[in-house]
């Protein structure tokens, strides 16, 4: 898809202290969500485009979503997002929903 590879692209250039490994994981985990459609840890891991067992590939999603790393890692991705979105505009109009 080209969507992911410009992502995926995108996320290793803007954001170096995001983990090669952990970045593949991200970005099969998106591969599965567009394909699934459903946002649950089980659909995830069953819809991932691997050779494995779904049993193991629930089991990497989980340890995905539990990765204290990526936890960690996730502050560089919401800023380069963020500077992404809002660097065309700099005034952004914001939706809040009550």
């Amino acid at each position: 898809m080209c969507e992911l590879d410009i992502l995926h692209d995108s996320l290793y250039q803007f954001c170096p202290e995001l983990h090669l490994k952990r970045l593949n994981s991200l970005t099969l985990a998106c591969h599965a969500l567009l394909d699934c459609k459903t946002l649950t840890l089980t659909e995830l891991g069953r819809n991932l485009p691997t050779k494995a067992r779904t049993k193991h590939n629930i089991k990497r999603i989980d340890r995905l979503l539990g990765n204290r790393h990526l936890h960690k890692e996730r502050l560089a991705v919401y800023r380069w997002h963020a500077s992404f979105i809002c660097s065309g505009n700099t005034m952004p109009i914001v939706l809040v929903d009550w």
